[in-house]
């Protein structure tokens, strides 16, 4: 008897915590599209600026893989698992896009990415910080039955 509610004891607590993982890795995820969009907002320099820009493509396929492993394990909605994916994968397109505008000095198609990435990135960010707050309490609701 004793082994069985240790048995489920341990199971529980290795689900809570592989979701607790998953979910903090959203939010790091949700703090790098944060910082793409503070950075093509910044007033910095150009050089500057390209420079981080730079950095942050440089972490783009990093950011993509932890984002892909993670939204599939809390989110349970496999169509909107494959949307936020292909979002994701627009707005680092279009970091891509705006940083080579940038070096090239082409400010009309550059405008038009920094309002893509303004518009998309916040509302990405919404959806991953929803989808985390519901695994929180679908967690929670499964620990306290």
């Amino acid at each position: 008897m004793i082994k069985k509610f240790l048995v489920l004891f341990i199971l529980v607590w290795l689900q809570t915590n592989a979701q607790k993982a998953a979910i903090d890795s959203l939010f790091r995820v949700q703090d790098y599209l944060l910082e793409v969009k503070s950075s093509v907002n910044s007033n910095e320099s150009p050089k500057k600026k390209l420079e981080k820009l730079n950095r942050l493509i440089q972490s783009a396929s990093t950011q993509k893989d932890i984002f892909s492993r993670n939204i599939t394990k809390i989110s349970g909605n496999t169509e909107e698992t494959t949307q936020l994916k292909s979002s994701l994968n627009f707005i680092l397109q279009s970091l891509v896009l705006y940083t080579t505008d940038l070096k090239r000095n082409n400010m009309k198609s550059a405008e038009n990415e920094l309002k893509y990435m303004n518009k998309n990135i916040s509302h990405l960010v919404y959806k991953i910080d929803f989808h985390c707050k519901m695994a929180k309490i679908k967690t929670e609701e499964n620990t306290h039955k």
